[in-house]
């Protein structure tokens, strides 16, 4: 895979500058012209596609283990409200492939369901933070990840925290509709209780998603980031990025008839799969708008690492490992 132009570190305290300013003065036209090119020239959409397999794969054992913890501790309203938001967010003909799992993996004995979910989950979500990891450090212009021990003790603390902010991200914006009928269906609330929900599921998703991306582009790079202003815009346009994408790709699948009778019940596992692709392309545009507006504070060439006229290509393969 190729790797964008290297950006040097700006982590010196002396530097009394403003996110804010130097987007006004650069442009916002322009930065984001240079974030995408960023993003191409470090493969970013080979980067999306593999996370995307990767969430796929930590989201169907943590939904295990979401069936184990119901059926272990026979939590019956749960188990109730888990199913009716599973069949309801599920398109088309993919509602009864998704019952007819959920009524398998709560036949299945509880213990041994959220055991082996639960370490599958862990497992899964750490491979994934490990590949966010290197798209990150692509974009930034390393071609050296952390060694083999520490990037997968990072991976693995990561997929735990913002892995489980994400998982409830996508409850709050992209189920939450399912979520609230279930709701209140089971506990019989009024309106103005599901009023209450809808408009509070919407902020804390953005709460959930802002936060997981502030940890991941805080952590998963091979260097010493920048303060959390610096970051604000990348996390910023990429949580406004995800919410818009989670929101008319549910919208979308729920509605579109003809795909339904199209692939049947394999109309999940593509709407599962396309909603995942499309998150880890806002992750690492987001990312490359943070590295690109670092650059340009530090003054640092084009972000491609072909050579323009009277350009140098800054390298940071060598620098020391973090």
């Amino acid at each position: 895979m190729s790797t964008a132009s290297g950006v040097p570190e700006t982590t010196s305290p002396t530097t009394e500058d403003d996110p804010r300013e130097l987007l006004k003065s650069v442009g916002f036209k322009r930065l984001l012209k240079d974030s995408f090119t960023r993003f191409r020239s470090a493969d970013g959409l080979s980067h999306a596609r593999a996370f995307a397999h990767a969430a796929i794969l930590t989201g169907v054992p943590a939904l295990i283990t979401v069936i184990g913890i119901a059926s272990t501790f026979e939590l019956g309203t749960f188990r109730k409200v888990l199913k009716e938001t599973l069949t309801g967010i599920a398109p088309g003909p993919s509602t009864q492939l998704l019952t007819e799992a959920f009524q398998q993996g709560s036949d299945n004995q509880g213990g041994l369901t959220l055991a082996g979910g639960l370490l599958a989950t862990l497992v899964a979500a750490t491979l994934a933070m490990a590949q966010v990891e290197r798209g990150c450090n692509r974009i930034y212009g390393l071609e050296r990840d952390r060694h083999l021990r520490r990037k997968l003790m990072r991976a693995a603390f990561l997929g735990v925290t913002s892995g489980l902010l994400l998982g409830a991200a996508f409850l709050t914006v992209a189920a939450g509709g399912a979520i609230g009928d279930a709701l209140g269906t089971q506990l019989k609330w009024g309106n103005a209780a599901g009023l209450a929900f809808v408009i509070g599921r919407w902020v804390l998703g953005i709460g959930f998603v802002f936060a997981a991306l502030t940890l991941i582009y805080r952590l998963s790079p091979n260097r010493r980031q920048p303060s959390a202003a610096w970051l604000q815009t990348g996390t910023s346009m990429a949580a406004a990025l995800w919410v818009a994408l989670t929101g008319i790709l549910a919208f979308y699948y729920a509605n579109n008839e003809s795909m339904s009778e199209t692939y049947g019940p394999l109309l999940g596992i593509i709407a599962l799969l396309t909603w995942a692709y499309a998150s880890g392309a806002a992750l690492f545009l987001g990312m490359a708008f943070a590295a690109q507006l670092e650059a340009i504070r530090a003054g640092a060439p084009g972000p491609r690492t072909t050579r323009r006229s009277n350009e140098r290509v800054t390298d940071p393969a060598g620098a020391e490992d973090r």
